[in-house]
């Protein structure tokens, strides 16, 4: 990540909108943010980060963080971050927030998008998905890019299992543990495993020829089966035939008692049959006529009673409007004599309002000539400012031409840097120098110990003893070859007995055999001989590699003098051409103290020079105050005048509108009087205008009531005469039809209609009970035509009937049987056949299972993880180091132990080991420092970054001159290797050597403002 430009404003204390433009601070390649404790530097980074991530280190979401980073002064909050990724494509992140300005501690998230810039213009992306185009997380980017104040030394002080953890991350160790994948393969594996097996079981006694016995078996009971279903068959023929005979004498005796029961109903239903003819001729014509002389009575009641609510209510209302009448004519008469109190009224109003303004004009006149005071003692305080403006302001350019360039300074200050160096180096180099003169000599003293004159005599004598050697050793090896024949030999001489076979030439007799002395103590002599020639060779080879190694050393030894001495050559060579650089007359050549005086003077001369120019600044911030207070004075007392001019104006309008009253002595009476007149009048008014227009609309609507009431009562007298007419009318009607249809009276009409007899139901009743009683009496008729020849025996019927159970019981129980064997072979077929199948699956799965089971073993623990963790964390520990012996000058270095925990080895002390807690603080910041740029070149290696960018807040006080020296041409050798640095520091020392930098300078009332030094 590259940053280009920072905008930030209402974030911590950057009060006002602050931008920086990190194009030049880039490339100079190392740049540096400087100001006093509190001034806000760290802030800068923060802002990065949290724009970035929306994180941050100071505070979390729990804290009220958007509240407590916004300024107490500010209502906006916003960051703007322009920057490169690794891919050098160029970003844009914005953030805002804003407060509620009902509720001052509720701050809420505003707009938060990121812009991609594509064809010349700024494309916003549709998520805040940094971590992908930066390609790191911010745990990541903390550690590696911008490391934040208080996290420095957090590398070196973790534990080794929480640094293995952080190696994971950062550099995406998860992809080597494969223990979770392979455990949950193996479980499932074994599940599956399990599984499988207990399927199996069920099969275990399931064999093919257990199938071919099922399939015999069921093949005899099928053959049973077909002879049991062909007798059934002949003997159901039979009984179906009596069954038949016995069916027809059965239904001739049930229709024989039905129909005697039926032609003992036919009288009641022809009853039944007549009454509803009558039923339903009077339904037809009396049912409507009769409903609707009734619905008309109702009405005529209804309406009668209606007719007389509404006389009642227009004799009510009749009553009210006389009296409203009444009252209004009084009333009237007050209304119309309102113009002139209305008047009257306006004039007292007016007569108040110059009283009141002539008090008003009283109070400007005292404002005005206090003013006119304030505003000359202002003028003379202004102008003694401006003189002090004048004087601080020849001060300030009197330190400034008297102020040492801080260039030439720092050409100065490096120069004596190195030199220091080169003489340093000069003096280590000679005494390492004499140091292996010392030990040259002391292996040439070893050398003359072992006889040793040259290489070349000495490989000679050694060649010469070995073969002298060798030659005896096989004289002795071939004389005691001949030994052990001989008294083998002898040794089977001595086991031959006659008649058994001789184990070398297999002959049963054995007339001459070996008569040999005994060679036992001869081949223990040469065998003594043969071991001390051994040894003697081997207590030349060792004497051999001995001389070797002295040898060897003492040609390391040379070399390495030769190299020493060629090196200090060159340091002198490097320490004349420096002298002859040293152009500089303000001090002496090599003379160091007059160096620290001449920055000592500049330093108290900056102060001085800062201490003028924040006073010039006050004084002119004063100043401005001051002229501002003049020129607000003045135009306050232009304001009061033209207030009083205007006050002048509007008394002489107001009282030329005054006709009807004495505006002389009213304005004598008090202003209370005069406001409780007003007020009086004014109730008086509202009082009758109100009680008219409440008298009008009461007539106004009492007339027209009264109207709608009347046509109302005529509509109902018209209405109830209509009524009657109707009911005269159907009176006749009823009269018409009692005569038509010769009935006595309504009232027995209304008898029959009562019985609310169903026409539908009942006529289909009837039509039914005469349909059946015809077919019944056809099929009795026809029954005892068809029976009269034939006879029914129930003996013979009951035997075939129990003959036809039996069969038909055991055809069930032998289809059954068939069945189920059929079921049966259907199942072991099946299963026969998904035995084959799972046997193959389980023997793939066991082989697997196998392999995963080793796979686990090897994975288990996330050991392979931690090994690679441990690789990585050595590289990293390797890389450290180059720098880290440079800025120790080769005391101390860096390794891990067996915990994967870093160990400090101090050559000072023999090369023993120690706890990296136990370094001072600005030891712990050279080692931090080492670690973190190591880290960052691996994980931004990763990335496959170009140019590379690294940020430090903090470390830099706890470092002494010489290792401030170092640390600094350590950083500024970074820009050779494309990589970009910036430090956050309150050391003035740092700021004078770095060319290109930004002062954060707090002010009071701004803010925080960032300024290019």
């Amino acid at each position: 990540m590259i940053p280009i430009k920072l905008a930030l404003e209402g974030f911590y204390s950057y009060q006002e909108k602050q931008v920086i433009d990190f194009t030049q601070l880039i490339q100079a390649g190392l740049f540096g943010i400087f100001g006093k404790v509190g001034s806000g530097k760290s802030s800068i980074l923060e802002a990065i980060s949290f724009g970035l991530y929306g994180e941050s280190e100071r505070l979390n979401a729990q804290d009220k963080r958007a509240y407590n980073m916004m300024n107490l002064k500010s209502d906006r909050m916003t960051i703007d971050f322009e920057f490169f990724n690794f891919k050098e494509e160029k970003y844009r992140i914005y953030r805002e927030f804003k407060r509620n300005s009902k509720r001052f501690e509720d701050v809420k998230r505003g707009d938060a998008v990121l812009y991609h810039w594509k064809e010349e213009a700024w494309i916003p992306l549709p998520d805040l998905n940094v971590e992908a185009v930066i390609g790191l997380s911010y745990e990541n980017f903390k550690r590696t890019i911008i490391i934040p104040q208080g996290k420095f030394k957090e590398f070196i002080e973790l534990g080794g299992r929480d640094r293995t953890k952080m190696m994971q991350e950062i550099f995406g160790l998860d992809r080597f543990d494969l223990s979770g994948k392979t455990k949950a393969l193996y479980s499932t594996t074994r599940q599956r495993y399990d599984h499988l097996q207990g399927q199996l079981q069920r099969f275990t006694l399931l064999t093919i020829e257990q199938i071919e016995e099922k399939k015999t078996l069921h093949q005899s009971e099928e053959k049973q089966l077909n002879q049991l279903l062909e007798t059934f068959k002949k003997e159901q023929e039979l009984f179906q035939q009596l069954n038949a005979v016995k069916s027809d004498f059965e239904t001739l005796e049930t229709s024989k008692r039905e129909l005697l029961s039926l032609e003992a109903q036919e009288g009641q239903i022809q009853s039944q049959q007549r009454e509803l003819a009558q039923y339903e001729q009077v339904d037809k014509s009396f049912r409507f006529v009769l409903k609707e002389q009734e619905q008309t009575a109702a009405k005529f009641v209804d309406k009668q009673a209606v007719l007389a609510n509404k006389t009642k209510e227009l004799q009510e209302k009749q009553m009210q409007y006389t009296k409203v009448k009444e009252e209004f004519v009084q009333v009237e008469q007050q209304y119309e004599s309102l113009e002139k109190e209305k008047a009257i009224l306006l004039e007292l109003q007016l007569i108040l309002s110059i009283k009141q303004t002539e008090e008003a004009q009283k109070a400007l006149g005292e404002r005005l000539r206090k003013g006119k005071e304030v505003v000359v003692q202002t003028k003379r305080e202004l102008q003694e400012i401006q003189q002090i403006i004048a004087s601080v302001e020849q001060q300030v350019q009197a330190l400034k031409n008297n102020r040492i360039d801080p260039m030439r300074l720092m050409a100065l200050d490096k120069w004596f840097m190195e030199w220091e160096h080169l003489q340093r180096n000069r003096n280590e180099g000679q005494a390492k120098k004499t140091q292996v003169q010392g030990e040259i000599q002391q292996w040439t003293k070893a050398l003359d110990a072992l006889d040793f004159i040259n290489e070349e005599n000495w490989q000679l004598h050694l060649a010469q003893k070995r073969e002298l050697s060798q030659s005896i050793q096989a004289l002795l090896s071939q004389e005691l070859d001949q030994l052990r024949v001989a008294q083998q030999l002898a040794h089977y001489a001595t086991a031959l007995k006659e008649g058994e076979a001789c184990p070398l030439c297999g002959a049963l007799e054995h007339p001459t055999v070996l008569a040999s002395a005994d060679v036992s103590s001869l081949l223990a002599e040469l065998e003594q001989k043969q071991e001390k020639l051994r040894q003697e060779a081997l207590v030349l080879n060792q004497r051999e590699r001995e001389v070797q190694a002295l040898v060897d050393k003492r040609h390391l030894l040379l070399v390495q003098e030769g190299e020493i001495n060629q090196q200090l050559e060159e340091k002198q060579q490097q320490l004349q051409q420096l002298q002859a650089t040293f152009v500089w007359t303000e001090i002496e050549s090599g003379n160091k103290a007059q160096l620290e005086e001449l920055k000592k003077q500049a330093v108290q001369v900056n102060e001085a020079l800062e201490q003028a120019e924040n006073h010039y600044q006050q004084q002119v911030k004063k100043a401005e105050g001051v002229r501002a207070n003049v020129e607000l004075y003045t135009a306050k007392l232009a304001e009061i005048e033209l207030d009083q001019a205007r006050m002048d104006a509007d008394i002489a309008a107001k009282a030329k509108q005054i006709r009807l009253l004495n505006l002389t002595v009213l304005l004598q009476r008090e202003k209370e009087v005069i406001a409780q007149e007003i007020a009086t009048k004014e109730q008086h008014i509202i009082a009758v205008e109100q009680r008219y227009k409440t008298l009008t609309q009461g007539m106004q609507q009492l007339v027209p009531a009264l109207a709608a009431l009347e046509t109302e009562q005529k509509n109902l007298q018209l209405t109830l005469t209509e009524l009657t007419q109707v009911q005269d009318n159907l009176q006749g009607q009823i009269q018409q039809l009692l005569h038509t249809f010769q009935l006595k009276d309504v009232i027995f009409v209304k008898e029959i209609l009562a019985k609310n007899i169903a026409i539908e139901e009942t006529r289909a009743m009837i039509q039914a009970f005469v349909l059946k009683l015809e077919v019944l009496r056809n099929q009795v008729k026809q029954l005892a035509t068809k029976l009269e020849s034939l006879a029914f025996d129930p003996v013979r019927f009951q035997a075939q009937t129990q003959r036809m159970e039996t069969l038909d019981q055991q055809v069930k129980e032998q289809t059954t049987v068939v069945v189920r064997l059929a079921s049966e072979i259907e199942r072991m077929e099946q299963d026969y056949k998904e035995k084959a199948i799972l046997l193959d699956e389980f023997d793939q799965v066991e082989k697997r299972l196998k392999n995963i089971n080793l796979l686990d073993n090897m994975f288990k623990g996330a050991g392979f993880v931690n090994y690679v963790s441990s690789i990585y964390l050595s590289n990293l520990c390797n890389s450290a180091n180059q720098r880290f012996h440079r800025l120790t000058n080769n005391q101390l270095s860096l390794q891990l132990n067996e915990s994967n925990e870093f160990e400090i080895i101090d050559y000072l002390n023999n090369g023993k080991s120690r706890s990296v807690k136990t370094l001072s603080g600005g030891q712990s910041f050279q080692v931090s420092l080492s670690l973190a740029l190591a880290l960052a070149e691996s994980v931004q290696s990763l990335s496959k970054s170009n140019k590379n960018f690294f940020f430090i807040d903090e470390g830099f006080g706890t470092q002494d001159t010489e290792s401030v020296n170092i640390v600094f041409e350590t950083l500024s050798s970074l820009h050779k290797e494309n990589r970009i640095v910036g430090i956050i520091s309150h050391v003035d020392e740092l700021q004078e050597r770095i060319p290109l930098s930004l002062s954060v300078v707090k002010d009071e009332e701004k803010g925080s403002v960032i300024m290019t030094s």
